[in-house]
């Protein structure tokens, strides 16, 4: 019976409705795993399309943000942006986009494995939903929802703006699948080399950049995930240990208040991944940092689509998130002056369902000593104490 494939939630929060956000605030909408085509692609696209006019009616500002793999398993952008439930979420951005607002990208794994992830590099407008000035670049937010690129590569050696009174938060998009992708030889070999490479002088410039203006980072990859890509599930490849060198230093030295990730076909809220970073990585974080994943836009893991990806057997074992399901749905982030608000959509027996967490822009850092959890290898340890 633990084995078997359902659709499952966790967290109290569904329990009661969520508020919706008002200004003064920015929201960014997260699109992760929207290239599979389907009835349920669908339905979510045309939930999206209503959350984002009730942004726009409570003058809250919105940002797209797409975590990878938007093409799914076709190679040709045209093709793919032409498939049903596909082309709903890109006529939903290009709608978006008339109607004033932005859309960023992300590179992910299928991206990589068409062969040509240089294609879908988009700085201005053009025949993609989505900008992307470089693999690895810079979005600063302002208060008013304005954003733009304030990142500039060149010969391995980055530059970022320095921000202003103006400046709310910086959004800083990484190439996570030329690490974690399928590249392994020839030419992408070279292009995934050259990306790492663009990567490390970003994080080098950050560093050497003291900035008051808060930073999120946003992925393909989670850096933990309680899917079948977290530690100890059915495809292991998500976990604090398993990113480069530079971006792991990043985070530890508190670079990044959350992380903002696809990859995973559900979605889930964390308000601090500490205790799981212990568990996959034995590693201790000093700061506090919060996670949202969403990749459960067209094909979740919840049954009857999901198969055995879905299988509680199948779960990665790290991260217990403060609210999760793998039932087809979106994130979203509200940044405002003085919290985040990560609000998760799901659609339950035809109806969609909303929860949220609220975490605080200040949190002070990790003390020295902390309580650790279980860190035995089982499954959901935690309510057990040591040797029971």
């Amino acid at each position: 019976m633990l084995a078997t494939g359902c659709a499952t939630q966790r967290g109290r929060g569904w329990d009661r409705p969520a508020p919706a956000p008002s200004a003064p605030a920015v929201s960014l909408v997260l699109l992760g795993e929207t290239g599979f085509p389907g009835r349920t692609a669908g339905h979510v696209a045309a939930e999206l399309r209503r959350t984002l006019a009730a942004r726009r009616a409570s003058g809250v500002p919105t940002i797209l943000l797409w975590l990878g793999d938007m093409l799914g398993d076709s190679c040709d952008p045209t093709t793919a942006l032409e498939q049903t439930g596909v082309r709903a979420f890109a006529e939903l951005a290009r709608e978006h986009a008339a109607a004033g607002g932005s859309g960023y990208a992300v590179l992910g794994e299928h991206e990589w494995r068409c062969g040509a992830p240089s294609v879908h590099v988009q700085p201005e407008a053009g025949p993609r939903p989505w900008h992307m000035p470089a693999a690895n670049y810079v979005v600063r937010v302002a208060r008013d929802g304005t954003s733009a690129p304030v990142s500039r590569c060149s010969d391995h050696l980055c530059t970022v703006e320095p921000a202003t009174d103006a400046a709310l938060v910086d959004l800083v998009l990484l190439d996570t699948a030329a690490w974690l992708g399928p590249a392994s030889r020839g030419p992408l070999l070279t292009a995934a080399d050259a990306s790492l490479a663009q990567q490390q002088a970003l994080l080098a410039a950050l560093e050497a950049t003291p900035s008051s203006v808060p930073r999120l980072l946003v992925t393909h990859h989670p850096l933990e995930t309680a899917g079948p890509h977290g530690q100890g599930g059915l495809y292991p490849d998500s976990a604090y240990s398993l990113h480069p060198e530079p971006l792991r230093r990043a985070i530890d030295r508190g670079l990044f208040a959350g992380a903002l990730s696809g990859r995973d076909r559900n979605v889930s809220a964390t308000a601090d991944i500490f205790d799981a970073v212990k568990r996959s990585s034995r590693f201790w974080l000093a700061h506090p940092m919060f996670q949202i994943v969403s990749g459960a836009a067209a094909h979740p893991d919840g049954a009857p689509s999901g198969g055995r990806r879905g299988w509680l057997f199948y779960q990665g074992q790290s991260l217990k998130p403060d609210l999760f399901s793998n039932r087809a749905g979106f994130a979203e982030l509200v940044v405002g002056p003085e919290t985040y608000t990560a609000q998760l959509h799901q659609r339950r027996c035809g109806r969609w369902h909303a929860a949220q967490i609220v975490v605080p822009a200040e949190r002070p850092p990790h003390p020295v000593e902390t309580t650790s959890p279980v860190m035995d290898p089982c499954l959901r340890c935690d309510p057990l104490k040591p040797h029971q």
